[in-house]
């Protein structure tokens, strides 16, 4: 900046001072000098002032998303597509999250283009063997619907230390109609219900589809909230299921022994589809919380907020593999480790696709299992381990 500074001082040579050209050069001096203010910076017209503030938040977010191994390598999640609130109207591709930090009582909007119905249909499976746990839709039977799934990644923080309750949830409006391109609580075609910050619907379009996202204004809570906003032509990117699939086995003072409900289509064991669940990598996630953290109530649907914040979500703690122990079905067990003593915790399960961590596949944002199953840790050792 300082060499532009001195490029246009320089323009005011002495011997060009009374010459015939001195007001040519006067005015190039002049016109120089702005140049040179505006690239200091002297100048806010048109400057983005809420990007520095996105950037920052959304770092200081990557960077709590410490889990390990269960940063869930088979979800299709980049956290790097962090977008920045500067255009009215921003754009969603197919099976592509769009994501962003948004101001509490603050309002955006995003539309699926009508384009984006003639892209190139994902694969129609998870890349998983089959199981009665997991449901895949068949989108080519609806070659007319929109898939769309938004999770909450991040919220407010209380302004004291015994909050009550975490703060609200966001809504999410949807419009099929092109004479609504910003739809709100009093003008929209559809409400997507966000529950424990995950909400999901399907619609028919035939045109653009649009989308007004609005943040509660919560004056016990300081901070902002962080989405995730999916649309498929393909299916689900991400979903929630209140199936229970957390069973305790055995506990002690910090560790406990959990299963997942029986994961293959038969038991089998010549059948392909046993031999492709016990001889394949463990595919589900489990995320333990104490009951006395608040840190994700509001959130407990949401994959994003489990890798982020869930009190046990690193392989550390966590031992898993494949079992036929109990009933002689495949299963996944989960030894959780380092947990406190006469403490009652959750336990939360996931799924997602584990042949394809990128975008652009049907599953990849992850199925919840959230059952409310708790359980309490207690005196003694495991009766058995993996």
């Amino acid at each position: 900046m300082r060499s532009l500074w001195i490029a246009c001082s320089n323009l005011l040579s002495p011997s060009l001072v009374g010459g015939p050209w001195f007001l040519v050069y006067l005015i190039s001096t002049c016109l120089c000098f702005q140049q040179a203010s505006v690239a200091n910076g002297n100048t806010r017209e048109g400057e983005d002032q809420n990007h520095p503030r996105i950037q920052k938040l959304s770092q200081g977010l990557a960077q709590r998303a410490d889990v390990g191994n269960y940063e869930s390598d088979f979800i299709g999640l980049d956290r790097s597509i962090i977008g920045r609130a500067g255009q009215d109207i921003q754009n969603l591709a197919n099976n592509v999250p769009g994501q962003l930090n948004i101001e509490q009582g603050s309002t955006q909007f995003w539309t699926f283009p009508k384009q984006s119905r003639n892209e190139s249909k994902a694969p129609s499976t998870l890349g998983l063997p089959s199981s009665p746990l997991i449901k895949v839709v068949d989108a080519k039977l609806n070659e007319n619907v929109l898939y769309i799934s938004l999770t909450t990644c991040l919220q407010p923080t209380s302004k004291t230390s015994s909050p009550n309750g975490p703060p609200g949830q966001l809504e999410l409006y949807v419009s099929t109609s092109s004479t609504n391109t910003q739809p709100s609580a009093a003008d929209k075609d559809y409400v997507v219900a966000i529950v424990e910050g995950f909400g999901s619907l399907n619609v028919s379009f035939k045109d653009h589809v649009y989308f007004g996202i609005v943040a509660p204004n919560t004056k016990d809570f300081t901070g902002v909230f962080n989405y995730q906003l999916t649309a498929s032509i393909d299916g689900f990117f991400a979903s929630y299921s209140t199936e229970p699939n957390v069973n305790l086995i055995d506990s002690d003072t910090s560790s406990v022994l959990l299963y997942t409900n029986g994961i293959a289509s038969n038991n089998t064991s010549t059948s392909e589809n046993f031999k492709q669940w016990m001889s394949g990598p463990p595919r589900f996630s489990i995320f333990v919380q104490n009951n006395d953290n608040p840190t994700i109530q509001g959130m407990r649907r949401s994959v994003c907020a489990l890798q982020n914040f869930a009190d046990i979500r690193s392989s550390a703690d966590i031992d898993t593999g494949m079992t036929l122990a109990g009933d002689g079905w495949p299963k996944q067990q989960f030894r959780v480790r380092n947990l406190n003593a006469s403490s009652t915790y959750y336990a939360i399960t996931i799924v997602g696709n584990s042949t394809n961590s990128s975008n652009g596949v049907i599953g990849g944002g992850g199925t919840v299992w959230d059952s409310n199953r708790t359980f309490t840790t207690k005196s003694g050792t495991l009766l058995s381990d993996p």
